[in-house]
């Protein structure tokens, strides 16, 4: 896996997110979610007064972690809705197996199924970037188990762009073939040569390094791969009677806009941007992407709660 990728090449910046603090606002916790197909790690924030809404379950990208969403947990909180970011399997501090069968979308869907059973069933679930893949997938798994889906910065099938599937796979190979380490050293070292880059503080620079060498290697090879060649489902969920939401940051360089905006228009919704965001608007805009939801959610004559 080369350090620099060649002329034209990119690994998107859409795969990561970067939290620019690591303080944990007041009510929101570490707790390990137990469920039918293992234990999760989650951050978790239940309304300290009154009864809780409903649930909200936020399901993290490639690379990516429970942490990017604590800001986004606690304002959802705050409007009155338990919210519960996880890791996936395999992902920072969930435990997965070394077996690459374990890492397909049908896999990772029904993980999360069983999280929203774990839950009470009924979620309000959010896919962020890779997550919606996975969130569409766990819709289509179980669709009785969950109120909404939203599509936050996600897009509807593999990327196709013929750089960005290069520099996907030589990522793969790369964690198949080298230290999770020195896999991160070489990413690190690429990204850091790409214009604009801005080095994080020490102290979140620290946390990125542990959370991508922690990650099971098989795990992260196999969630590069699915970026490769995700199916597009989005017909099927349109039909799968669960409501659907599609919102990206007005500067989201993940997915191309276009793609979303069809996306959204399968599913019969109009796309909602998140002002002064990229595509990380739970870290970007936590207070307007939080707000875009809960309307979402209230949007609805048969609200259901738990």
């Amino acid at each position: 896996m080369p350090a620099t990728c060649g002329p034209g090449e990119r690994l998107p910046s859409l795969l990561v997110s970067t939290p620019r603090t690591l303080t944990l606002p007041d009510g929101v916790h570490p707790e390990t979610l137990e469920t039918e197909r293992g234990a999760f790690a989650t951050l978790t924030a239940i309304p300290s007064i009154g009864t809780p809404l409903g649930t909200v379950l936020l399901v993290p990208g490639w690379t990516g972690s429970k942490e990017d969403f604590t800001p986004l947990v606690d304002h959802l909180c705050r409007y009155g809705w338990r919210t519960v970011a996880v890791d996936q399997r395999g992902q920072y501090e969930t435990t997965g197996p070394a077996d690459k069968s374990a890492y397909s979308l049908a896999e990772l869907g029904a993980d999360v199924v069983a999280m929203s059973k774990a839950l009470g069933g009924y979620s309000q679930l959010v896919g962020h970037s890779f997550g919606g893949l996975v969130a569409r997938e766990a819709v289509l798994t179980d669709p009785s188990v969950f109120s909404s889906i939203s599509l936050l910065c996600s897009g509807p099938a593999a990327f196709t762009d013929e750089a960005t599937v290069q520099s996907l796979q030589m990522m793969a190979f790369g964690l198949e073939n080298l230290p999770i380490e020195q896999v991160y050293d070489l990413k690190l070292d690429h990204d850091s040569k790409t214009p604009g880059y801005v080095a994080p503080p020490a102290d979140v620079a620290a946390f990125l390094r542990k959370r991508f060498t922690s990650n099971v290697p098989t795990s992260l090879a196999e969630i590069t791969r699915r970026l490769t060649d995700a199916e597009d489902k989005t017909e099927l969920l349109a039909k799968s009677g669960v409501r659907a939401q599609v919102l990206h940051g007005e500067t989201d360089d993940g997915w191309p806009l276009a793609a979303q905006q069809a996306m959204a228009a399968v599913l019969g919704v109009e796309v909602e941007v998140i002002p002064d965001a990229g595509h990380s608007p739970a870290i970007d805009q936590p207070a307007k992407t939080a707000r875009l939801l809960v309307d979402f959610f209230h949007d609805y004559p048969n609200l259901r709660t738990v």
